[in-house]
């Protein structure tokens, strides 16, 4: 699909980080306080207006590769897709009806527009694809994230939060409300902290629903994984950090009936390891107290090769 753009008109951009949920999976979504960093990889959007008027809202989705993966034609009155009906249409129909209905005002000109988005990860990292998305209509929308995020697809919000913050943050629903904190979080042993992606993406909605079905009195996870992330936000050891998520390793495999990441992937592993997000995939946390070489060539006779220090995911507000 060819979009009609000319450098005359006028662009709109927007930009969301992706995110790590560092500690308090799940059990954010019934109150626990959570610790989560925004990465360097993330997602823009960006809206032009054309000179035509047929009533067309074209929608390209650009990979980490530049290379389109998504490609829709909507009727901008009723929002509905005239090219396909695969599930991804549906969704984004489901998000951008929601923010119209928090503004109405939103998509009411005459004009045809185009969208492009374009991912800075691959889409089975799992760092955010549908938050950054969320983040970046809501912000061309001039809608709250959180309640559009609600009213569409569902989930915690703290990646939500993460798209729209430059540091990392302490995040809570209280009373089914949100309250995010920015905090200067970054531990003084960050330089032995690192990220590998196992290459096992996991489904969000399905893992939710399967902590939602197993356990129904969340009150015991969530008062000890708030404690966790309170005792770390002031550890400064790296031993006591590696108790600490050990002890969160522990608390939430038992609670959901599976086996710690480290017990079945890394069982003869030096360090910690920790998973983030999704039991089973995604990323994982590890601490490494050997070189960056060591354990690069430990994760690659495994066959894991996507391997990044603290300082080349996370990202920091330099200002």
């Amino acid at each position: 699909m060819k979009l009609r753009i000319t450098k005359q008109e006028d662009e709109l951009s927007f930009y969301g980080h992706g995110k790590l949920l560092l500690i308090g999976e799940y059990f954010v979504l019934d109150g626990a306080q959570a610790l989560a960093v925004p990465t360097k990889f993330g997602q823009s959007l960006r809206v032009k207006e054309l000179h035509s008027s047929e009533n067309i809202l074209y929608w390209i989705a650009l990979d980490n590769k530049n290379k389109p993966w998504l490609q829709f034609t909507f009727d901008k009155e009723t929002l509905t897709c005239l090219n396909t009906s695969q599930e991804e249409a549906k969704d984004l129909n489901t998000i951008l009806n929601a923010a119209r209905d928090l503004n109405p005002e939103f998509l009411s000109d005459a004009k045809d527009i185009a969208v492009e988005t374009c991912l800075e990860f691959p889409r089975d990292w799992g760092l955010g694809s549908s938050s950054t998305l969320i983040h970046c209509i809501a912000k061309w929308a001039n809608v709250d994230g959180y309640t559009l995020l609600q009213n569409s697809i569902g989930g915690s919000g703290y990646d939500v939060a993460c798209a729209a913050h430059d540091s990392a943050i302490l995040y809570q629903l209280i009373n089914k409300q949100p309250e995010t904190v920015a905090v200067n979080w970054k531990p003084v042993f960050s330089d032995k902290i690192f990220f590998t992606h196992l290459g096992k993406k996991q489904s969000s909605p399905q893992a939710i629903k399967n902590y939602r079905e197993l356990i129904k009195d969340k009150t015991y996870g969530v008062n000890e994984l708030t404690r966790i992330t309170e005792a770390i936000l002031q550890c400064s050891d790296l031993k006591v950090f590696e108790e600490l998520i050990n002890e969160h390793e522990t608390i939430v495999g038992s609670q959901l009936k599976q086996i710690k990441v480290k017990d079945s992937l890394f069982t003869d592993y030096w360090g910690s390891v920790k998973s983030l997000g999704a039991w089973g995939g995604d990323f994982v946390m590890l601490t490494n107290e050997r070189s960056e070489a060591e354990l690069k060539e430990y994760l690659a006779a495994k066959n894991i090769t996507t391997v990044f220090k603290w300082d080349e995911i996370i990202f920091e507000n330099q200002s």
